[in-house]
């Protein structure tokens, strides 16, 4: 649920924004009256296709729009004569899309400063200290030393900043990581990493 979180609640400030508060109650109709299924298609007000529904877990609906996961209220969905549709124009989506997209953007830039505590993906576990942060990665300082992880790894939660990696996934790629550069030392072939993965701080 934190992948879609800010984006919820975007797009529902967004639909209020555009079609305001009678329009979405017309929008809300029983839930025995409009099944969301998965890939059901979904188009928008002006009855273009959007694409279909990835996933439903009875109250965020996600859709795959063109590439990008929009996460919806499930009570903005109404059946219409074209099939499933919600209240808003694929123009305003894109919008409200783009609007999270930068805020998030912005507030991990704000978040990822020396000293701030990183978390594992389950938010439970501190698992490192920001260090520094580039456009490219940020380099995580452990008990166990220092590790550069690729931008993309990094989120905010309720909790704070988290990056995509559980506890334990994190010691152990930090373990490999330590063992790669040991290897590269000695001329030996280092074991290949998944990605992103961390690497040597240097």
């Amino acid at each position: 649920m934190r992948k879609y979180a800010g984006l919820m609640t975007s797009l529902s400030l967004a639909l209020a924004a555009t079609t305001g508060t009678a329009a979405l109650a017309q929008a809300q109709p029983a839930a025995s009256t409009v099944k969301l299924d998965v890939g059901a298609k979904v188009h928008d007000s002006e009855g273009v296709e959007l694409g279909p529904i990835a996933s439903n877990d009875g109250s965020v609906v996600v859709v795959d729009f063109g590439g990008r996961q929009a996460a919806l209220p499930a009570n903005v969905f109404a059946q219409t004569d074209k099939g499933l549709a919600i209240t808003i124009t694929a123009a305003q989506l894109t919008a409200a899309l783009d609007k999270q997209a930068a805020d998030a953007a912005a507030a991990l830039e704000t978040a990822l400063v020396p000293g701030a505590e990183i978390r594992g993906v389950g938010g439970t576990s501190v698992v490192g200290k920001v260090k520094s942060a580039d456009a490219d990665g940020v380099v995580v300082a452990t008990d166990k030393g220092e590790v550069r992880v690729p931008r993309k790894a990094f989120f905010l939660t309720e909790k704070g900043l988290a990056m995509s990696f559980s506890a334990d996934q994190f010691a152990a790629a930090v373990a490999e990581t330590a063992g790669a550069s040991a290897a590269a030392d000695t001329g030996a072939d280092p074991a290949p990493a998944n990605e992103p993965a961390p690497t040597p701080a240097g």
